[in-house]
């Protein structure tokens, strides 16, 4: 009696979405998500190309990047709520630190592993520091950050949601379903995930593979699926 019928979860998810529902929680969880991966994304991409180009700073931040990225990232929720309370900036530190993790090693390994014949020959060029990380380095890397970026929305999305679950002030599709369950209504739950899944989906297909079309597949780094 407890899981609805399929009947009753897309009668429910039909209700919710003429109602706005639907619409409101993930305008809701979309600004609890964005301002936060895009910060942590450019922190990534600055400080990964830091860490890879010099060996000095590789010593000094590497080790403690490979403590921090065994631990999960909800765990520093309570320690974030004691300075930002229940509000959506303490989301945003968490969402912030889980694709951040995700993205460097990603980042890090993309610089390690450009040929170091195309920098010295950019060298050779004449080419500054900043063209060789921009005309260089950021393209060669490339695959593996179109990997990492990946990675981290989905850390990122994944971690919204359990978020918003604890921090119910904020709202958004997690705080949606934890209220869900404690009134019985499973069929709101069902609908709720359903929608998680297809934002993950529409992401990955409609977003990073339009970006991989016009990046990887246009430049010959990766060739396009038939």
């Amino acid at each position: 009696w407890l899981i609805p019928s399929p009947f009753q979860t897309a009668k429910s998810f039909w209700e919710l979405t003429i109602n706005g529902t639907l619409n409101h929680l993930i305008i809701i969880s979309v600004a609890n998500a964005v301002p936060a991966f895009i910060f942590g994304l450019v922190f990534a991409l600055i400080m990964g190309v830091l860490i890879g180009m010099n060996a000095i700073a590789k010593k000094i931040f590497f080790p403690f990047l490979s403590a921090v990225y065994s631990i999960p990232s909800l765990v520093f929720l309570p320690l974030i709520v004691l300075f930002f309370g229940f509000t959506r900036e303490a989301v945003w530190c968490v969402v912030f630190i889980s694709c951040f993790r995700s993205i460097i090693y990603n980042v890090i390994e993309g610089v390690c592993s450009v040929n170091q014949n195309w920098i010295l020959a950019a060298k050779n060029l004449g080419l500054s520091k900043t063209e060789i990380i921009y005309k260089v380095i950021l393209p060669g890397a490339l695959p593996h950050i179109m990997t990492g970026i990946r990675m981290g929305f989905g850390s990122a999305w994944r971690s919204l949601i359990v978020a918003e679950m604890l921090v119910l002030t904020v709202g958004g599709l997690g705080g949606f379903i934890w209220l869900a369950q404690w009134s019985f209504s499973f069929e709101k739950v069902f609908a709720g995930i359903i929608v998680i899944a297809a934002i993950g989906f529409l992401m990955e297909r409609f977003v990073f593979g339009k970006l991989e079309k016009i990046t990887l597949v246009r430049w010959g780094l990766i060739r396009e699926e038939i």
